[in-house]
């Protein structure tokens, strides 16, 4: 008893006293010495006591890093690899007590002592981020931190602490051995007890800590309580594009291990000039934790093949030296490449007295990496990184993401032709490289590292400030030694969005000194300078490429950001591959980003939407938010495909095609992979005469090697063409095999070549005799069963009926407006093109002429005068007697000032009723003038409904280009049919365009569920829509030829009512 009060006495002491410099500072002392100034240079940052807001402290007792493995006491455990079937480990993941604060002054400060009751306390699963268990709230800003910055110190009204305490049992068998605990990402710094006993303190949200806990944990029950700090010193260098979310977010777990154990080790693969023949390194480290002596210890490798055959064996006796050194050539082992991500096993057995210790057993690969002659070579060959940037996002955990995800993830990108992933912008859970070496994923792998907030001036950006070089070793240094071993890992990237300076120079020398493989280094902020082997810049034009490879080619050129794919977007990514592919130097890069980072929420009354922004805060006016700029994925937060991914595979695909010769079935195929032969896939063709098959095959014996093009011969079908007909050709690559996680007969590649186009015959006048006649406003042609409609105080056509049944429900009318896009806000473009907005509804008219052709047609033309646009707008409608109206409509400028149009067509409007879409053009998914490749000629049909895309914020969707004809019709077949004179575009809503319109050119933080469906149908026809763009969401317009400038022009199609089948 007198013992136990005596522990609790210390314990309360040592509460409110601070630790010495080598045992740790748990607690902030009072305010007069927080903002204690000293007049250095050292210290031109406030002063204070405490761990979490002094950049020289980064821990306290964590154990150096290690690569990331675990040890096993048996070759049978060893060989399935899976810690959690070992004794000697014991995962803690589950249900913790937890007390959250929303300011650092009010955490519990002897809550990690023994026997304190927490019973009152809430429960918390870990890992997870506590805003989404129902503690603080989430906010999303893009850069800028979200609270007042004054590096190191963070705001006192603003500083949450969460405190977590939890039993665990220790078992009997793990007496004689050394414990570890580990704790695989806690954000952003914390410390750590054990039964009452100060154990450590570490930051970096990303990379993991561990702690020697011998002396701390006894058999049978102990608690462990970890004081977690949202804010911290080290926040200041975590100013991600991402949600700010707090807590234990990966893995805890504690495990025993011998005190002689293999400490970390080390792999390293060369190849020959050849790159066929290899030399293995192994530098191994073995300690013994308890005496330091290493007499009668041996480290045997085995290195196996995949059918299990032992490639390489050797033992070494450690004796005095803490580290052994293996060396030995393997002739022509099969190399890791992500085309082909051969694996050996690799095991490390440790023994003492000549008996197994432990074993650990890992998958290591073959391969090289190196900059020669200005490229990026892999194995020798300089490979296109067709790369996507990913953050690490789940729509109901966030930062917590599952293994199933990353193998979706994973799968989804190998089916889309994606070879590379940057993990922006920092260290990824330890599973994900351990996946991409399994499955092939090229990786940049990231510290975490980024200041954005802090802006880009030498004397103000982190980077350039010596103070925090410390800290960006550590980061460093984490990053390299966690993933050191990882094959996938073929780049190093220093940080994000930092500025450059002389920490980045540190850090960049210290890679350089550390990896004996010498992999290539990143840095965006490094430019064209002499720390960064790439050349990695954001979101340059296609011009600014062009003059590199031009002008400037001393180093390979790979963007670590383009495309921004926020919201409708990633236009023209076909044009930036075109010059790509072109010159040598330039090598591809990563698209921004992989996954919308939204979260799950549902409306009072239960409609879905995705949350961005400030949505998910008590108070959205208070809150700092970056509103939908998380929302740049190629796919949605659930990993719903969106359309632009189509358009990305299209691109990123492998095999080109190109048809020869049809007559004599002549084509050209060429094998863009560079360790892949083609004959691992199938080929076939399909015909198709005006969208409809009439013919397929197989292309027999399609053997290529790597990046080798050939003209292949194979049967087409003897036809004749006919007159008014199209005919296409479209191509097609599969997987033959089954092949990691593409199933086979997975799509592959894919081209459609035109064979025949003729001109569209001359629609048959059934010479139907057609009737004029007024009433009041309006002007009916009637013949038979059909009546078209003109009003003649808007001069537009107003009624069109079949069998008396009235199919529009308002009038057609010029538009020449979109719903803005995220990139259309960002280059301020609602601004320039407002006097476009209301333009066709305004219109005002000037005259309608109405004439009669002859018996069979008449003739209504509307001229109107645009305002506020200086610009006249003439329709000219033909009627016949069969129902068809040819309508022609001309845009005339009166000036040469007059801003871009959005689009140049006509809207209108019709029953509900009418809403199955069937269409002879590109499809099925959506498509814009600059994105559209990925779109084949062909027939389609679907529901209006399912033709609508639900971006996060509402906005253009949906459209379609290079029409022939399209059709909306009700379960009989009634409807109408537009035709082009020969193309249009065109989209369709089951509510008013507008609906997805901003109310005015500002950004609201509107969602999917505010778009409902109302009884109707909105039909836009257009001649053109200008392109949605990507080059990036803040400031670029499309592309020049993907603009419509306000000029003379002219469109027209035909409409006509359909009867019922």
């Amino acid at each position: 008893m007198r013992k136990a009060i005596l522990q609790l006495i210390c314990a309360t002491l040592f509460a409110f006293n601070v630790f010495s410099q080598n045992e740790g500072i748990p607690f902030q002392r009072e305010n007069n010495t927080k903002q204690k100034q000293v007049e250095t240079r050292q210290n031109k940052y406030p002063h204070s006591d405490n761990d979490w807001e002094n950049f020289n402290i980064l821990s306290r007792n964590r154990l150096p890093s290690a690569a990331t493995f675990y040890a096993f006491h048996t070759k049978e455990l060893a060989k399935k690899n899976r810690k959690q079937d070992s004794p000697y480990f014991l995962l803690l993941n589950g249900t913790w007590k937890f007390n959250f604060v929303p300011r650092v002054k009010d955490r519990p400060t002897t809550f990690f002592q023994q026997n304190f009751d927490t019973s009152s306390w809430d429960d918390i699963n870990v890992p997870a981020n506590w805003e989404l268990e129902g503690f603080g709230y989430p906010f999303y800003v893009s850069g800028g931190y979200g609270i007042e910055k004054n590096p190191p110190l963070i705001p006192e009204r603003n500083s949450p602490v969460g405190s977590y305490k939890r039993e665990f049992t220790i078992p009997d068998n793990w007496k004689s051995r050394q414990i570890i605990l580990h704790l695989g990402g806690v954000a952003s710094a914390y410390y750590v007890w054990i039964n009452g006993k100060m154990i450590g303190y570490s930051q970096d949200s990303k990379t993991p800590s561990e702690f020697d806990i011998t002396n701390a944990v006894h058999t049978g029950k102990n608690e462990i309580a970890v004081q977690v700090f949202k804010f911290s010193d080290g926040y200041y260098l975590e100013d991600q594009d991402f949600w700010r979310l707090a807590g234990i977010q990966r893995d805890v777990y504690v495990y025993a291990r011998t005190f002689t154990h293999i400490r970390d080790f080390e792999v390293i693969t060369d190849l020959g000039r050849d790159y066929k023949d290899a030399v293995l390194e192994l530098f191994v480290d073995v300690e013994n934790a308890r005496s330091g002596n290493l007499k009668n210890t041996e480290v045997q490798i085995e290195l196996y093949d995949k059918s299990g055959k032992v490639v390489y064996q050797e033992r070494k006796k450690a004796s005095e030296k803490a580290q052994l050194i293996f060396k030995r050539k393997i002739p022509a082992p099969l190399l890791w490449s992500a085309e082909k991500p051969n694996l050996y096993q690799l095991q490390l057995s440790l023994f003492e007295n000549d008996k197994l210790a432990e074993i650990i057993s890992r998958n290591i690969g073959f391969r090289k990496v190196e900059i020669k002659h200005a490229q990026l070579l892999v194995n020798g060959q300089p490979v296109y990184i067709k790369g996507v940037n990913r953050h690490e996002h789940d729509p109901y955990t966030g930062h917590v993401v599952s293994e199933e995800s990353m193998l979706q993830d994973i799968r989804l990108m190998k089916e889309n032709n994606i070879n590379s992933v940057r993990t922006s912008h920092y260290p990824n859970d330890p599973r994900w490289y351990e996946l991409c070496d399994i499955y092939g994923l090229y990786v940049v792998d990231e510290a975490n590292i980024e200041s954005h907030g802090m802006g880009y001036q030498p004397d103000k950006c982190l980077a350039n400030q010596p103070e925090w070089e410390k800290a960006f070793i550590d980061r460093t240094e984490r990053m390299f030694e966690r993933d050191k071993n990882h094959p996938s890992v073929i780049i190093w990237s220093l940080g994000n969005e930092s500025g450059e300076g002389v920490n980045f120079a540190a850090t960049y020398t210290w890679i350089k000194q550390r990896d004996k493989s010498n992999r290539p280094i990143h840095s965006e902020d490094g430019i064209k300078g002499p720390y960064t082997d790439i050349y990695c810049p954001m979101y340059k034009k296609i011009d600014v490429l062009i003059n590199h490879a031009l002008y400037m080619p001393t180093k390979p050129l790979i963007l670590c950001e383009y495309a921004h794919a926020m919201g409708n977007s990633v236009g023209n990514l076909q044009d930036y591959w075109d010059v790509i592919e072109t010159y040598p130097v330039l090598q591809g890069g990563y698209i921004w980003d992989w996954v919308d980072q939204g979260f799950a929420q549902k409306t009072k009354d239960g409609r879905f939407y995705w949350a961005y922004g400030g949505d998910m805060a008590p108070d959205q006016k208070d809150v700092p938010s970056s509103a939908n700029f998380c929302m740049n994925g190629l796919v949605a937060a659930d990993r719903t495909p969106k359309p632009h991914l189509y358009e990305v595979k299209k691109v990123y695909q492998n095999i080109g095609f190109k048809l020869l010769n049809f007559d004599n079935g002549l084509l050209e195929i060429k094998n863009k992979f560079f360790f892949t032969n083609l004959s691992d896939f199938n080929f076939s063709w399909i015909l198709e005469e005006n969208g409809k098959k009439i013919g397929k095959g197989i292309i027999e014996n399609v053997s290529l090697m790597p990046q080798e093009t050939a003209t292949i011969k194979t049967t087409l079908p003897n036809i004749s063409f006919k007159p008014g007909s199209e005919y296409f050709l479209s191509l097609y690559a599969t997987q033959r095999h089954d092949d990691g996680l593409l199933k086979a007969g997975t799509l592959i590649a894919r081209e459609q070549c035109l064979v025949y186009s003729f001109a569209p015959a001359p629609a048959k006048n059934e010479n139907k005799p057609l009737q004029l006649t007024e009433k009041e406003n309006s002007i009916y042609f009637n013949s038979e069963d059909v009546s078209i409609g003109f009003n003649r105080q808007t001069g537009a056509l107003s009624s069109m009926k079949i069998n008396d049944n009235e199919l529009l429900l308002a009038e057609m009318i010029p538009n020449f407006w979109r719903p803005s896009t995220d990139n259309d806000l960002g280059a301020k473009l609602p601004t320039m093109c407002e006097p476009w907005r209301n333009a066709g509804e305004s219109a005002k008219l000037i005259k309608t002429e109405v004439s009669r052709t002859n018996t069979y047609t008449c003739r209504v033309q509307s001229e109107y005068q645009l305002s506020p646009v200086d610009a006249k707008y003439v329709v000219d409608y033909t009627v016949s007697g069969n129902g068809n109206v040819n309508v022609n409509c001309s845009l005339i400028p009166q000036n040469d000032t007059l801003p871009l149009l959005p689009r140049f067509g006509v809207t209108f409007t019709l029953k509900k009723d009418y809403e199955q879409m069937n269409w002879f053009g590109r499809g099925p998914h959506e498509n814009y003038i600059d994105r559209k490749t990925s779109a084949f000629v062909g027939l389609y049909s679907g529901s209006v409904g399912e033709q609508y895309f639900p971006y996060d914020r509402p906005q253009e969707n949906g459209n379609k280009t290079d029409i022939r004809w399209m059709t909306l019709t009700d379960k009989t077949g009634a409807g109408v049919k537009i035709t082009g004179n020969p193309l249009f575009s065109a989209s369709a809503y089951l509510f008013p365009t507008d609906d997805l319109s901003e109310p005015d050119n500002k950004k609201h933080q509107r969602h999917i569920s505010d778009i409902q469906p109302k009884d109707m149908v909105t039909l836009n026809i257009d001649f053109k829509q200008m392109g949605v763009g990507g080059d990036t969401s803040w400031g670029a317009f499309p592309h020049q030829q993907y603009l419509i400038p306000a000029q003379n022009m002219t469109f027209s199609f035909n409409i006509c009512p359909l009867a019922k089948e």
